[in-house]
């Protein structure tokens, strides 16, 4: 709780335990608009570049990245695909990775199966199976996607720019302005976030793949 609002006697129900604040005052968040930041505390399982609709969710096991992102994408100029996995014990609210404007959403119904390794090395196709939301964010004239996953005991995905209720599985237009590591959602419980941008949108990766994250690490330098 060092980093935390409160103490743990604070909050009244495990649900709300769970998805407790960060505590600015213990632990600051600085911006450095040269990266796209990691959106949460969690570990980075993957961390590529793919030129075909073809992503990895683990080792020998792989799924297509435009029925992730629900929508047909020309994928040979190449994009940059990161997936972070929070786990119960990490902190379960999650933050913008960059600056610019969501544009589109999309929730997408599905199963709530595990996403730890376990899972992961077992269930095909597991994120797209899983219930998910899908955020388009454009910065620069380019469009990168946030997809927030759910998982067993993750319900309810939560957004802070609008209230999802029921899946909608279509396209939902926006024009909100994001500022990086503003807080954008939260789940109840752990999930994973899967991000993709387009190749042009990147100058480098930072990241490392099989590593603990923190919310606000670099993962990819963006070009300027």
């Amino acid at each position: 709780m060092d980093e935390f609002v409160g103490k743990a006697e604070d909050y009244p129900s495990l649900a709300e335990f769970f998805v407790r604040r960060i505590d600015p005052r213990k632990r600051a968040l600085h911006r450095d608009e040269r990266y796209v930041v990691s959106p949460a505390d969690g570990f980075l399982s993957e961390v590529e570049l793919v030129r075909e609709d073809c992503c990895t969710q683990v080792k020998d096991r792989s799924y297509p990245l435009s029925a992730l992102l629900g929508e047909k994408i020309d994928f040979s100029a190449g994009w940059h695909v990161a997936t972070v996995y929070l786990s119960p014990s990490n902190y379960h609210r999650f933050h913008y990775p960059f600056s610019g404007t969501v544009t589109r959403y999309r929730h997408e119904p599905g199963r709530l199966f595990p996403v730890n390794l376990f899972s992961a090395n077992r269930v095909d196709r597991l994120y797209v199976r899983n219930e998910r939301v899908i955020v388009e964010i454009e910065s620069g004239g380019k469009s990168a996607y946030f997809v927030a996953v759910g998982a067993t005991f993750v319900g309810g995905i939560r957004m802070e720019f609008v209230s999802l209720s029921r899946p909608a599985e279509k396209w939902i237009e926006a024009r909100h302005p994001v500022s990086q590591l503003d807080e954008m959602g939260r789940f109840e419980m752990g999930s994973t976030i899967v991000l993709a941008f387009p190749a042009a949108m990147i100058d480098s990766v930072v990241g490392v793949r099989g590593k603990p994250v923190r919310l606000g690490d670099p993962l990819f330098r963006l070009k300027n």
